[in-house]
């Protein structure tokens, strides 16, 4: 699915000879990733990207069964891979951890990307409660960690633009584990 912003504020570019501005359209790719059981106390991939850079605009997760109620702590990372799918760099945490304990069926986590707390809707209110701006995705691996085993299970969306030429996002639909 792509979603096209027309005249995005402070995007307009005007035209001296006309005194028109001229619209800017951009356009954001989503990718979702189904509904799958929490990773048991480890890490499992939700995205992959290929071929270079993305600009991330939104990633967000969805509770679609509902999250036992004893401290399973999650923080969402990323590691740089080749072209071979090797790891290639550092590991960057891009949000860091939220106790999700109880969380009920349709709550909503925002990741940021700044590797500050994963906001959740007590602290998201009626926005998508991002304060930061879009954040870049190096080709890699965009992963999940639990620190428990416990019940639950959660729905995964990216909202991107590619920033080099061929670049693209891929949902992980099965529990793989991190590339290490």
């Amino acid at each position: 699915m792509a979603l096209l912003i027309k005249n995005k504020a402070g995007n307009r570019f005007s035209n001296p000879q006309t005194g028109g501005g001229q619209a800017v359209l951009d356009q954001w790719i989503q990718v979702s990733r189904p509904a799958l059981t929490l990773p048991a106390s480890t890490t499992q991939q939700i995205f992959r990207v290929y071929g270079g850079r993305v600009l991330v605009h939104l990633l967000l997760a969805e509770v679609t069964t509902v999250i036992e109620g004893t401290d399973p702590v999650s923080t969402v990372r990323t590691t740089r891979l080749t072209d071979a799918g090797a790891l290639s760099g550092t590991v960057y945490v891009v949000a860091s951890t939220l106790d999700m304990s109880s969380d009920e069926v349709g709550t909503i986590y925002t990741i940021e990307g700044d590797g500050t707390a994963i906001l959740s809707p007590q602290l998201a209110g009626s926005g998508n409660g991002s304060t930061v701006g879009p954040w870049i995705m190096p080709q890699g691996q965009i992963v999940h960690r639990t620190t428990a085993t416990k019940t639950g299970a959660l729905k995964w969306d990216i909202w991107y633009q590619p920033l080099d030429s061929g670049a693209y996002v891929i949902s992980i639909n099965t529990a793989t584990a991190e590339i290490t």
